[in-house]
């Protein structure tokens, strides 16, 4: 039995290396691309620690209307100065009004049983993927993930094709985290 599975990806190049493993190892996965989405930046007006909701009504809330049937949200992006991408986590720093809903208001809006973090990165130093595996622990932590799971995958300036090149590091991957799939 497979899950709703949701892809959110937050690299500006829809066919780079973070979404060419992420769509060999989820196929036909719903995705939204974070620089495709409107989001205005959180201001920290305090509006959500008073009151559910937000005071933008953006595409954060086609975002979210994507998570109700979600139960496996799967977090694709490159690091960028050692952290996601801008566009990504200025997405994510909109989820304070979901962090409020479950710890202030005690109403979780949401749990995704799953979570799934796959990164690249140019950096041959995998320590630049820190800020990365924080922000996942985080939203883990948020969406009460119970599995979660991590393909980092470094040093991607000196390769021309990833899925040769870190061929086994996915394949086993794939099977870790979609024993269902072929």
């Amino acid at each position: 039995m497979s899950s709703k599975q949701l892809i959110l990806n937050g690299s500006p190049n829809k066919d780079g290396f973070s979404m060419t493993v992420a769509n060999a190892i989820f196929p036909n996965t719903i995705t939204l691309h974070a620089y495709d989405l409107t989001i205005a930046a959180c201001d920290d007006c305090k509006l959500c620690h008073h009151t559910l909701g937000c005071k933008y009504h953006d595409d954060i809330d086609q975002v979210l209307k994507h998570f109700k049937p979600c139960d496996h949200l799967i977090i694709v992006s490159p690091i960028y100065f050692g952290a996601l991408t801008d566009q990504l986590l200025k997405l994510f720093n909109r989820f304070q009004m979901l962090f409020e809903a479950k710890f202030t208001h005690q109403k979780p809006l949401f749990n995704i049983s799953q979570l799934t973090l796959i990164s690249t990165c140019a950096a041959k130093e995998h320590s630049m993927f820190a800020g990365a595996t924080l922000t996942r622990d985080i939203l883990a932590s948020l969406f009460d993930s119970k599995q979660v799971h991590t393909l980092l995958l470094n040093n991607t300036d000196e390769i021309d094709d990833i899925l040769i090149t870190y061929e086994k590091e996915i394949v086993k991957f794939k099977k870790s985290v979609n024993p269902w799939q072929d």
